[in-house]
C-alpha cells in the first residue's frame, strides 16, 4: 500500500469512527429523554398508590418515634409534655416530611403532563440530530470555547429534553447564523481519543438502560405486569395500615401501663 492510499484509508476510518460516535451520542441523549418520559408514565400509573404507601410508612415511623420518646420518659419517671414531644418528633421527622412534599410535587407534575405526539417526537429528533452533528461539544471543539455556541447548545439540549419543537426550530436558525458569523473555519472536529470516547458513551448507555427509570419501560408497557405491580402496592398498603393500627394500640397500652393519659394531636 502506497502512502497516498494509506492516508485515504486513515481518513475513511476516522470518518467511520466519527459517525459511530455521533450515533452513540444521539442514542445516549435519546435514551435520557426517553427515560424522562418513562418516569412520567410510571408516576402517572402508580404515583398515587406509591404516595399513599409512603404517607403510611411515614406515619408508622412517627408512631415508633413517639413510642421511643414516651418509653424513655416513663422509664425515667418524667411527665410527657405534648408540645415538647411534638417539637422533638417533628425535628426528627423533618427529612421524611421533605421527601413527602417532593414526592407530592413530582406526582402532581406527572399527572398534569400531556402526551407528546409522534410527529413532535420525530421532528424534535431530526432537528436535534442535525444540530448534534455540527454543535455537540464532544464533537465540535468550538462549542466549549465560544460562549455564544456554548449557550446555544445548552438551550438546544434543554429544548430537546422538553420536546419543544418550536424552540428547536428557532435555535437551529440561531446556530446557523452564529456559525456564519464565526466563519467557515469555526467548525473544528474533535478526534482526540475517539476510541476512548466511544467506549465511555457505550458504558453510559448501558448504565442508563439497566437502571431506573428506564427499566420501568417493560412494566408500563405490559398490562399483566402493571396489574401485578398494583396488587403488590395494594398488599403493601394493607400491611402498613395494619402495622399502624398495631403501633397505635401499643402506644395506648404503654401509656396505660405507665399510668399516663395523653391527648394525641397527630398531623
Amino acid at each position: 500500500m502506497n502512502e497516498e492510499n494509506y492516508s485515504l484509508e486513515a481518513v475513511e476510518n476516522d470518518d467511520t469512527r466519527v459517525e459511530e460516535y455521533e450515533e452513540l451520542l444521539l442514542k445516549r441523549d435519546q435514551i435520557f429523554r426517553e427515560s424522562g418520559s418513562i418516569l412520567t408514565a410510571y408516576t402517572k400509573e402508580f404515583g398515587d398508590m406509591i404516595m399513599a404507601n409512603f404517607e403510611l410508612k411515614v406515619e408508622c415511623i412517627k408512631k415508633k418515634k413517639i413510642i421511643s420518646y414516651c418509653r424513655r420518659r416513663i422509664n425515667r419517671g418524667l411527665p410527657i409534655e405534648i408540645d415538647r414531644m411534638q417539637g422533638a418528633i417533628d425535628k426528627e421527622m423533618k427529612l421524611y416530611y421533605t421527601q413527602l412534599k417532593e414526592m407530592a410535587e413530582d406526582n402532581n407534575r406527572a399527572q398534569k403532563a400531556g402526551m407528546i405526539s409522534d410527529f413532535c417526537l420525530n421532528r424534535a429528533k431530526k432537528i436535534y440530530r442535525r444540530l448534534t452533528k455540527i454543535l455537540h461539544p464532544d464533537i465540535n471543539i468550538k462549542t466549549t470555547e465560544d460562549e455564544t455556541l456554548r449557550e446555544l447548545w445548552e438551550q438546544i439540549y434543554e429544548a430537546y429534553q422538553r420536546t419543544d419543537v418550536d424552540a428547536l426550530e428557532d435555535l437551529e436558525v440561531l446556530v446557523r447564523k452564529a456559525l456564519d458569523d464565526l466563519g467557515d473555519e469555526s467548525f473544528e472536529l474533535n478526534l482526540i481519543d475517539i476510541d476512548e470516547r466511544i467506549e465511555r458513551v457505550e458504558n453510559q448507555i448501558n448504565d442508563m438502560i439497566t437502571s431506573e427509570p428506564y427499566i420501568y419501560k417493560e412494566l408500563i408497557e405490559d398490562d399483566e405486569k402493571k396489574k401485578a405491580y398494583k396488587e403488590q402496592l395494594q398488599a403493601e398498603h394493607d400491611d402498613y395500615e395494619e402495622y399502624l393500627v398495631n403501633l397505635s394500640q401499643a402506644i395506648d397500652d404503654m401509656l396505660c401501663e405507665g399510668g399516663v393519659s395523653i391527648v394525641w394531636q397527630m398531623n
